[in-house]
């Protein structure tokens, strides 16, 4: 690996520029010349900014864990298997949420609980590990008149008592409680009403005497709830927090509502606008500085997807939620929030989810198979590829007139690597990156694609004999056979030789590309 550049790399797409075929690696030549779209300059010498190993999580609900993890004596290799490509660059451990905000059932203790203590220790035997925030009942803990039942404090014992020593980070103290109102669960609740409640909750299960902090306010991110409080939470319960932890997501299907088919290769999709006080990638800074002004750094969003409630059917499950996923993900590490976890749920209509799994047999000893691998997860993995080997953001500046995307990192190595995103629909958008750069080493191409560079596309859809997603080539989609959660093909890059310091890089349109210079 080579040590950390010490020149200006720059990246340019030039308008009505032509690009030799000559340049291009001979085994992949430019089927056309291209032109110029954006230019794109980095610094590796800049000052960095550090990304968390455990950036990347899931969000999942507890009381799913059977559908997913496994039971008490039987556990689902897939699931282990789809949590290990997410690793397989050195990343971790992966946090996971478990949401959980009503009381515990008897299977809550005898396979919820146990099956994530057998993750636990089944993914640090394989040198790949898992951690936990797990969430405990607060929309019961009290009555109409506000008396404590103590089952928060109680399920928070349980938790601590039934996991491995390591394994728990927080209690994640109920779910959304902003929206109590509209979901049922309360009326007229205030948040000086919530936050009484959480005080004396979490000083019930502090009163436990386990030492794991609180996950909290878990809000879930509208500006009709409880948002506009949430300094004054961080200032006065900062001594309880070891998580600030809120929700975000990039659209809503709630009630109905109809999003454009092509609404994930928006702008409004990363940053949703018509609040400040909404936790988008543009507007989380000030949260932290409150963060960090209380003594705290750890700010998660805990829970986060492409479209609210379930996704939508024909966006959330299409290529262009793979798109949407690397530039959400790169705009929150770039804003400086400790990590993501993407949610994902068991229901055949949450077209968001980036897996679902099927089952043979009875519980507790069921057989599991993959019923599908959606595009958002290939996102996940090539985050994943971006972030490895503890590596750093370096400042990017971008210049361009169309939708496309840059992010650079370098990583422990000295691995720079540039992501590059474009978010055009059509022909019109294709061009090739101009990378400039003193050193001349090669660099290799890692693409993520769909068939006709479709957005529209997945493995499951049927726009073309065989519409598949591919990253680097590969692809979880299996003719004719079961998904196993392994990526098929043999691996494809591109290696582009420099030419007086100029590398050529192809960037359709509705498309990814690392490059990364070893």
């Amino acid at each position: 690996m080579s040590k950390i550049l010490r020149s200006v790399l720059a990246i340019g797409l030039v308008f009505s520029s032509r690009i030799p075929a000559s340049w291009a690696s001979d085994n992949n030549p430019p089927t056309e010349p291209s032109h110029v779209t954006a230019t794109v300059k980095i610094d590796p010498n800049a000052r960095k900014q550090s990304i968390a190993p455990s950036f990347l999580g899931l969000s999942m609900v507890l009381s799913e864990t059977k559908y997913a993890v496994g039971t008490s004596t039987a556990s689902n290799p897939y699931f282990k298997r789809l949590l290990q490509n997410f690793l397989v660059y050195g990343n971790g451990p992966l946090e996971l949420r478990e949401l959980n905000d009503k009381a515990f059932t008897a299977s809550t203790t005898s396979d919820d609980l146990p099956a994530l203590s057998n993750l636990y220790k089944e993914m640090q035997a394989l040198g790949q590990g898992v951690r936990y925030f797990v969430g405990v009942d607060f929309s019961g803990n009290f009555d109409a008149h506000g008396n404590e039942s103590g089952m928060a404090a109680t399920e928070a014992e349980t938790i601590f008592r039934s996991l491995p020593q390591g394994s728990l980070l927080s209690y994640e103290i109920g779910n959304e409680p902003d929206l109590y109102n509209q979901s049922g669960l309360r009326t007229g609740y205030t948040y000086p009403q919530f936050k009484r409640e959480y005080e004396k909750t979490a000083a019930a299960i502090e009163a436990k005497k386990t030492g794991v902090p609180m996950a909290a306010p878990v809000f879930s991110g509208y500006p009709g709830g409880f948002m506009k409080n949430l300094d004054d939470f961080i200032s006065s319960e900062s001594a309880h927090l070891g998580m600030l932890d809120l929700h975000n997501y990039g659209g809503s299907h709630c009630n109905g509502r109809v999003n454009p088919e092509d609404y994930l290769l928006s702008d409004d999709a990363v940053n949703m606008p018509g609040s400040p006080i909404r936790p988008t990638p543009a507007n989380v800074s000030g949260y932290i500085r409150a963060l960090n002004r209380a003594g705290r750094s750890n700010f998660r969003i805990g829970e986060m997807n492409s479209i609210a409630c379930g996704g939508q059917d024909g966006v959330s499950n299409t290529f262009q939620s793979a798109l949407w996923f690397l530039d959400e993900a790169m705009s929150f590490a770039s804003a400086g929030v400790s990590g993501i976890n993407l949610f994902t749920i068991e229901s055949s209509n949450a077209y968001y989810t980036p897996f679902r799994f099927s089952h043979t047999g009875s519980f507790p000893s069921p057989q599991y198979a993959i019923a599908q691998i959606n595009p958002i997860y290939y996102g996940v993995l090539t985050t994943a590829e971006m972030l490895q080997s503890r590596a750093a953001l370096i400042p990017v500046t971008l210049s361009t007139s169309r939708r496309i995307k840059a992010y650079a990192t370098v990583d422990e190595q000295g691995v720079v690597r540039v992501l590059l995103i474009n978010k055009e629909e059509g022909r019109s958008g294709d061009g090739s990156v101009a990378l400039h750069l003193a050193e001349h080493r090669d660099a290799v191409i890692s693409a993520l694609r769909a068939t006709n560079d479709d957005y529209r596309v997945s493995d499951y859809t049927h726009y073309t004999a065989d519409d598949r997603i591919t990253l680097a080539g590969q692809t979880f989609k299996v003719a004719g056979g079961a998904q196993d959660g392994i990526l098929h093909g043999a691996p494809e890059h591109t290696t582009v030789h420099p030419r007086d310091g100029v590398y050529l890089v192809s960037l359709p349109h509705s498309s990814a590309a690392i490059v990364e210079i070893r």
